[in-house]
Order: C-alpha cells, then sequence, then structure tokens
C-alpha cells in the first residue's frame, strides 16, 4: 500500500529502545536504506515500520522489515606459544627464514585475521605502522622474543629488547623511504626484475618489496599462492627462485592456508601423510582440493622450494609429537593410522624430517600405549622399534633418533644400545630386509644403511666401522650363498652382455664398498684378465655394426667405476 497516507520509517536499536534514523515515502528504498545501515556493521538490529494515516486521523505502524546484525567476535589476536627464537644479530637476519618462521608461529592469529604473511608486511610500511597499532601486540612480541634470546645468550632480557626494537624500527624506516618512491605495481616477475635491475646491493630488498606490494593486493591464501606460482613458471624467475620460496614459506605456515590446500582428509593422520607427499612433490590431490594443490606439488617436485618443505614438514612432526589424536572419529584406529604415518616418514633410505620426526614417533607411541600407565623411556624406544617393518627402518630411526636433542640428551646410551644390539644381531639379509622384496631393493635398503651408518656423526669412528662392517658381511654373504653375482654373469650369454650386466651391477649403488662390491669387481677383472678380452667381446656382439659402439661404452662404464 503506497501514496499520500503511506510512509516509512528506518528504524535502529540503540540501547535496547528503537530509534528512527531515516523516512522514506517508498518503501523499496526504505528496505534498501535499512539493509545498508546493518552492513556498515554500525547497528546491532534495524527494521522498517510502514505508517498508515487512517480516515479518522489515527496513525496505524506495522513492521515490515526487521533485521539484526550477525555479531562479530573481537578477533583474536593473541601470541600463539613458541619455545625457541634464534637470536637475529643485524637488521638482514629479520628477513631470513628462521626469523620469518618464529614471526609466523607466535603470531599466526594475527597474520590469518589481516591476510597477510611475514615478508609481506616486513617489505610494507603500511603494514607494519599497522601492526604496531594494533594495541601492545608489537611490545608483547619483542618482549616474548627478547626472553627467549637473552636466555639463549645468557644475555638481559632488555638488552635484547632493544636489539629488536631499533631492528624494527630500521625496518620500518627502510619500508618508509621505499614507499616514498611510488613504486609501481608489477603484474609478472619480468617487469618485477626489469624495475630493480640497478638495484645493487638493494636489488634482493627492492625485489621482495615489489613482490610483497603485489601479493598485498590480494587478500587470500590460496590466491596469494597462485600468483607466485605464476612468477615461479615465468622463465625470468629462475634467478630468483629463491625469494618465491621465501614467500611460499611464509603463507604455508598458515593452517587456515593448509585446510584449505589439502582438501578433504579422512583424519589428522591422513592429513600429515599428504603434507609429507607435498613437500616432496609426490601428493595426489585429495576431494576438494584446489588446482593450486597440483601446480603447487608440482614446484615441490623440482625441489625449488626447500624452505617450505621444511615448513611443511616441521608441521608434520608438530602435530605427530602433539596430544591431537590422528584419528578423532575412530579412535580404535589410532595406532594404525600411527603405523602408517611412521612408514612414511621412516623408509629404506632414511627418516623424512630426521630427529624432530624421530622424537615425534616417540612422543605418539609413548601417549598411544598411555592406557599401560606410566610408559618409561626405554618401554617407548622398545614400543617404537617393534612396530617398525624391519631391521632396516629401525636403523634408519635409532640413528635419526640419535641426531635429536633428545637422543644426544639422557637417551643417548640407550639408542646407542639399542642400534648396536639390532644390527649385530641381524646377521643375514633376511635379518634386515624381508624375502618379499625384489633383491636389488634388498641390496639397496643394506647399502643405505651401511651408508648412513658411515654418515652419522654422533658415533666414534671405531663403532661405526665396526656396524657398518657388519652390514657388509650380511650383504656379502647374501651375493654367495644366493649366487647372485652367477646369475647375473651367466656362461651361456655373450661375454658382452656379462661383462656390461657385471660392470652396470658394480655401479649401480646396491653393493656396498667394501666386500660385497669387491665380490662382483673380482669377477669383472677375472673376465678383463682373460687372454684377448677384447678381441672376444667384439666377436660376442649379435650385430657386428655396433661392437665397436658397445666397446666404448663398457670402457666408459669402466671408468664411472672405478676400474683402471
Amino acid at each position: 500500500m503506497t501514496g499520500a497516507h503511506v510512509s516509512f520509517e528506518i528504524q535502529v536499536l540503540s540501547d535496547k529502545h528503537w530509534v528512527v534514523t531515516q523516512f522514506a515515502t517508498d518503501e523499496a528504498a526504505a528496505k534498501a536504506f535499512a539493509d545498508n545501515l546493518l552492513q556498515k556493521g554500525n547497528h546491532a538490529a534495524v527494521r522498517v515500520v510502514r505508517d498508515y494515516l487512517r480516515g479518522d486521523g489515527l496513525h496505524a505502524e506495522t513492521v515490515i522489515q526487521e533485521k539484526t546484525a550477525t555479531v562479530k567476535a573481537a578477533a583474536d589476536l593473541s601470541l600463539s606459544p613458541i619455545t625457541e627464537a634464534p637470536p637475529c644479530a643485524a637488521l638482514a637476519d629479520f628477513y631470513e627464514g628462521p626469523a620469518r618462521l618464529v614471526m609466523g608461529r607466535l603470531l599466526r592469529k594475527y597474520w590469518d585475521e589481516m591476510m597477510v604473511s611475514p615478508s609481506e608486511m616486513l617489505h610494507s610500511a603500511p603494514e607494519m605502522k599497522r601492526f604496531g597499532d594494533k594495541g601492545t601486540l608489537l611490545f608483547s612480541a619483542i618482549d616474548r622474543v627478547s626472553s627467549l634470546q637473552a636466555a639463549a645468550l645468557d644475555e638481559e632480557s632488555k638488552a635484547r629488547r632493544d636489539v629488536l626494537t631499533k631492528a624494527w624500527d630500521e625496518g620500518l624506516a627502510r619500508a618508509r623511504a621505499f614507499a616514498a618512491t611510488k613504486p609501481k605495481v608489477a603484474a609478472t616477475m619480468a617487469e618485477i626484475l626489469k624495475a630493480v635491475e640497478k638495484g645493487g646491493d638493494e636489488h634482493p630488498y627492492l625485489c621482495r618489496s615489489l613482490m610483497a606490494l603485489r601479493l598485498l593486493e590480494v587478500r587470500n591464501w590460496v590466491g596469494k599462492l597462485d600468483v607466485l606460482l605464476a612468477w615461479a613458471e615465468e622463465e625470468a624467475a629462475r634467478p630468483v627462485t629463491a625469494l618465491i620460496d621465501g614467500f611460499v614459506a611464509d603463507i604455508v605456515l598458515s593452517a587456515q592456508l593448509i585446510q584449505d590446500l589439502l582438501g578433504y582428509q579422512a583424519n589428522l593422520g591422513a592429513a600429515l601423510v599428504q603434507l609429507a607427499d607435498l613437500a616432496e612433490g609426490k601428493a595426489q590431490p585429495a576431494k576438494f582440493a584446489p588446482e593450486t594443490f597440483t601446480r603447487l606439488n608440482a614446484l615441490f617436485g623440482t625441489g625449488a622450494l626447500p624452505q617450505a618443505a621444511g615448513v611443511l614438514m616441521a608441521r608434520v612432526t608438530r602435530e605427530l609429537g602433539g596430544a591431537n589424536p590422528l584419528s578423532r572419529n575412530e579412535p580404535k584406529q589410532e595406532f594404525e593410522v600411527c603405523h602408517k604415518v611412521m612408514h612414511r616418514l621412516v623408509h629404506h633410505r632414511g627418516v623424512v624430517g630426521g630427529g624432530a620426526a624421530a622424537e615425534a614417533i616417540l612422543h605418539r607411541v609413548s601417549r598411544i600405549h598411555a592406557h599401560l600407565g606410566n610408559v618409561t623411556a626405554a618401554q617407548a624406544l622398545d614400543l617404537t622399534l617393534s612396530a617398525l617393518a624391519d631391521t632396516v627402518h629401525r636403523v634408519h630411526y635409532l640413528l635419526a633418533l640419535l641426531a635429536s636433542p633428545l637422543g644426544r640428551g639422557g637417551m643417548a646410551d640407550m639408542v646407542s644400545d639399542a642400534l648396536i644390539k639390532r644390527i649385530r644381531e641381524a646377521e643375514t639379509i633376511d635379518a634386515w630386509v624381508p624375502a618379499r622384496l625384489p633383491p636389488p631393493e634388498r641390496m639397496a635398503a643394506m647399502a643405505a644403511a651401511n651408508r648412513a651408518i658411515l654418515a652419522n656423526a654422533e658415533l666414534e669412528p671405531e663403532l661405526k666401522a665396526d656396524l657398518a662392517g657388519r652390514i657388509d658381511e650380511a650383504l656379502a654373504r647374501y651375493l654367495v650363498e644366493d649366487g647372485v653375482i652367477e646369475r647375473i654373469d651367466k656362461p651361456e650369454d655373450p661375454l658382452a652382455l656379462r661383462a656390461i650386466r657385471l660392470i652396470k651391477f658394480c655401479g649401480s649403488g646396491v653393493l656396498i664398498d667394501g666386500k660385497s662390491l669387491n665380490l662382483a669387481r673380482a669377477r669383472v677383472i677375472e673376465h678383463l684378465r682373460q687372454p684377448n678380452f677384447e678381441e672376444k667381446f667384439l666377436s660376442s656382439v649379435p650385430e657386428p655394426g655396433k661392437a665397436e659402439q658397445h666397446l666404448r661404452e663398457f670402457h666408459r662404464l669402466l671408468g664411472q667405476t672405478g676400474f683402471r
């Protein structure tokens, strides 16, 4: 109903009372005005009241629309707990990975609320100012970090606070100087590099500043990643791949981004396996994962993102060693899921995540078996080792644990004893790796365990030589007892084929530089020492036209594998 006798009041709720804020003669316009007031977020509720003047001079009022604003809770920008903060000596250190990682973890709530990464803020004067204006957040962060750094350096906290405060002021001045040049936003990496080609010593900073300028235009994590991935795909970006890696590392610190990126995951354990796969570029996108995931996985696969891969693996180890269930919805599968995560991290070539992952696994196993009562460190270690598939897995795990703070501390003797015991008990290849695996895989696993022993910095040289030698003995015994070399060097095959197969076997990496490799090398030497070897080699090649080519290939392989 409209006309001269009808009008509309737009009312807002103020201090529990409805107050008229505007009049209108059109119903649609009145409702639109009310909606606009609500969207601005200044009022808890608005309504539109139709007023009709009756013929007797009285007014009839009807509420035709009433809406309540969704009350948005104040953002929680409190600091998150951290236990360490590597000391920074100069302003340049604040732009490096360790410092940004501390900022990312300490201020993770702030970054997710503002959709800004540490690198973006550190290279933007407006963002640094906005952060500094957030109450006491800046000073609280400086105080937290300075306390940790002071304890590590055995200094006074005030001295470290002064250092951090001075660095912040210098960084802000530097960002303001860049902003004063009124830089233009560059869309491509080629444009960025062209703009800073005469930057001299300031080239990296200027490049990062222009990158931040573009990324700050995008206020969601996946969108920022898309920009970075597009830059990484440019030919011009090769010299600055490390800078792109730094920004990606900052962004994948966000738990919110990780959830969006991974898509549907059955449980935390599955998510951790997917993150480990992503860090190595081996992941398959899950249901509802964005296209960005596939592109990012491909870039990880090239090895171009070591900083970002480190951030992902640090998240895996933190979550694995934490208190959140790996299988929340199906508690009975907790150990089964843990077993899958363990064997994703511990394999026949080593431990993904090193000592940190080894410690996290030990803590998780202790927690899973807490129903047994107070699980001691020795019991937790035995339970962990018994859950691993074979001796090679156990050796790699124990070596990684030895390199961890826990393994270098109170558990050092316990871990060393466990390592010595298991190696000395495993005298045959069947005690090291399951017989169901293909022979090359079994031998490669033992060779990798041997190399890991020799490379370990925590063991004494004499002990390393003894343990590594025992693995070599077991592998050499397998070569002899199973006739491995005889199966490669079949008498009925042409000499050229036998010689090339043997030399490739020597250089395949599945043998240990010791008794096992010497057995294979001895057979090669036996062939080389026979009279008229080269003539026999050439005559044994089925295609005479390719005989010389095969002989040249054989000599090339001889040189590669150390024969003289």
